[in-house]
């Protein structure tokens, strides 16, 4: 097994303490400053590893697309069928939501953060494609078992349920004791098997 470098345990603490930073306060008031100090780290080195916020959050980004795919594929890796792989993006994006909560407040941070930021709504497009080509690669080719769905590109499915994923989560944050909210993941759900089902049907 691989040891990490100084340079890489170094990193990786700016990197979890700008992570933790940003699901608390926000990305506008998350500074260099503030981040070199809970990293443990002078700021001329956090500079020298990351060159600027849009830099540092990139890289933050990053990361977290990284755990992502990683957690996607593990769920999806004994799935077979097509309906089987979307319901579990779903019960995936679902359980983010509950137990990791601060990554999808991150999203939606870095999504606004970016509306303010040119540079960084780059990095944040780059972000969401990184996802959906993760989400599409899964997905493609189990894709035409669905005759309702065939019609339909694997990315314009991935950007339907990651937008309902993304809107839902959106008003659990605002209002997480809210069920109807979360309900609409089963919602989503619903709507994936009467779609099988109405193929099943038709074959037979």
């Amino acid at each position: 097994m691989k040891t990490a470098s100084k340079r890489e345990l170094t990193s990786g603490r700016i990197l979890d303490a700008t992570y933790q930073a940003i699901a608390v306060r926000g990305c506008s008031a998350v500074t260099l400053r503030e981040i070199a100090e809970e990293s443990g780290v002078a700021l001329s080195q956090l500079s020298y590893y990351f060159g600027n916020k849009d830099g540092l959050f990139a890289a933050v980004l990053e990361r977290m697309q990284q755990k992502y795919a990683q957690g996607l594929e593990a769920k999806l890796r004994n799935s077979t069928s097509f309906q089987e792989r979307l319901e579990k993006l779903v019960d995936y994006n679902r359980l983010l939501l509950k137990d990791n909560t601060d990554l999808y407040r991150n999203f939606l941070e870095f999504f606004n953060f970016a509306m303010a930021s040119p540079e960084f709504k780059k990095q944040v497009t780059t972000f969401l494609a990184g996802v959906s080509r993760t989400i599409e690669t899964q997905i493609t080719q189990h894709q035409k078992s669905s005759k309702s769905l065939a019609s339909f590109s694997s990315a314009a499915i991935t950007h339907f349920i990651l937008s309902a994923s993304f809107g839902i989560s959106l008003q659990h944050l605002l209002a997480p004791k809210n069920k109807d909210v979360e309900n609409g993941f089963d919602i989503i759900k619903t709507a994936i098997a009467i779609i099988f089902t109405a193929d099943s049907k038709e074959r037979n």
